[in-house]
């Protein structure tokens, strides 16, 4: 089915940013999965004023595939103002009159190749695993040239995806197979399958900071005996050292000051390879839209 953005009306598309501003300066904007209930909605939620995809699509001229990314995209922005600049952003993105129901596999295929280099610069990628990307890459292909390859096409490779995730031991190499594994539905019959796969490519950009900083399976073990050693000893029979808000990781500051250090290092690597993330993803999905 093809789908006719805002009817080809830029007023359409105008009055459904307007309906995210108002909704946004009324404190109603409640970035998340969709919802709206008058008081409090996701993004989605507030430019609809509804919680019905139908609408989305048919008034909006707009695939659910996008609305159930761009909530799950906003949700992931670090605040309130960045989603509500995303969700303007991602819809002036769209020129009215324009078919964006193909755009996920050009989304689906440009994070594929993003994992595929950035995890090729650091380690090597077994044959297999190349292959599979390709040949998912090559599926979602035809879906953007407008072919609707059959579930037969989608099955076999979903399978063999998921198959070799599970012999991977290199947290790295597991996270790009994810993403090959995830990318494996037709995204025009898939509400879900954009917002997976940017979602597992953020854990793919966590794994790359881990390997780039030298933080490795040892340096998680070690902290983790740490924190455990720390409830063991101190917390777990005396509840009244919770109540008075003493945790692990404070006692961990004041017995192994090194090692809260280093935990205080990985949250920080957590939290940029995160960042990166969601900007990639934001950037990679309106980037897509503004092509059609």
């Amino acid at each position: 089915m093809s789908l006719n953005a805002y009817q080809s009306n830029p007023a359409l598309r105008d009055a459904a940013i307007e309906r995210l501003r108002r909704n946004a300066a009324d404190q109603r904007l409640d970035p998340g999965p969709l919802k709206w209930n008058g008081d409090k909605g996701s993004l989605v939620g507030c430019i609809l004023e509804s919680d019905d995809l139908t609408q989305w699509e048919q008034t909006l001229g707009l695939p659910q595939w996008l609305a159930t990314t761009a909530d799950g995209v906003a949700a992931a922005q670090e605040s309130v103002d960045a989603a509500l600049a995303f969700g303007i952003d991602l819809l002036s993105a769209v020129r009215p009159g324009s078919d964006v129901s193909r755009v996920g596999s050009a989304v689906v295929m440009s994070v594929l190749a993003d994992a595929h280099e950035f995890i090729g610069k650091l380690t090597e990628i077994p044959a297999e695993l190349k292959h599979l990307s390709e040949q998912v890459q090559g599926l979602q292909r035809r879906v953007l040239e407008g072919e609707r390859p059959a579930p037969a096409e989608w099955r076999p490779l979903r399978r063999a995806a998921t198959a070799l995730t599970d012999t991977l031991e290199s947290e790295l190499l597991k996270s790009l197979a994810t993403c090959v594994e995830t990318a494996v539905w037709d995204p025009t019959t898939s509400k879900a399958v954009v917002f997976d796969t940017l979602r597992v490519y953020s854990k793919a950009a966590g794994h790359k900071a881990d390997a780039e900083s030298g933080f490795t399976a040892e340096h998680d073990k070690d902290i983790r005996a740490h924190l455990k050693l720390m409830w063991d000893t101190h917390l777990a029979a005396t509840p009244e050292l919770q109540e008075q808000g003493i945790t692990v990781f404070s006692l961990l500051e004041e017995h192994h000051p090194d090692v809260a250090t280093k935990v205080k290092w990985k949250m920080q690597l957590d939290r940029d390879a995160y960042a990166y993330a969601n900007r990639r993803a934001a950037d990679v999905l309106i980037a897509q839209l503004k092509r059609t």
